[in-house]
């Protein structure tokens, strides 16, 4: 569910198609589609749609740059909330 969440919001907001070029594992910084105004937009959808809490770390970590290591932290943070982790 996260995935198909993100992957569209991103394609919308950022005018572009994961496809064999740009791919779930892309560095979307690299690939152009990404700025820090981009990204802090993206986090702010993140963090609004699925009612989570970015630390400090997870915004700086270099695995927030692509679609599969977004949906990994946020998948890891639900499961947190679920279980009463965080």
């Amino acid at each position: 569910m996260v995935k198909p969440e993100l992957a569209n919001y991103m394609e919308k907001a950022f005018l572009f198609q994961f496809d064999e070029d740009i791919t779930e594992s892309t560095d979307l910084f690299k690939a152009g589609i990404l700025d820090s105004y981009g990204y802090i937009r993206l986090l702010q959808f993140v963090q609004d749609k699925f009612q989570i809490k970015l630390s400090k770390d997870e915004l700086l970590s270099n695995v927030m740059t692509s679609l599969s290591g977004i949906v990994a932290v946020v998948e890891t943070k639900l499961e947190k909330v679920e279980t009463g982790g965080a």
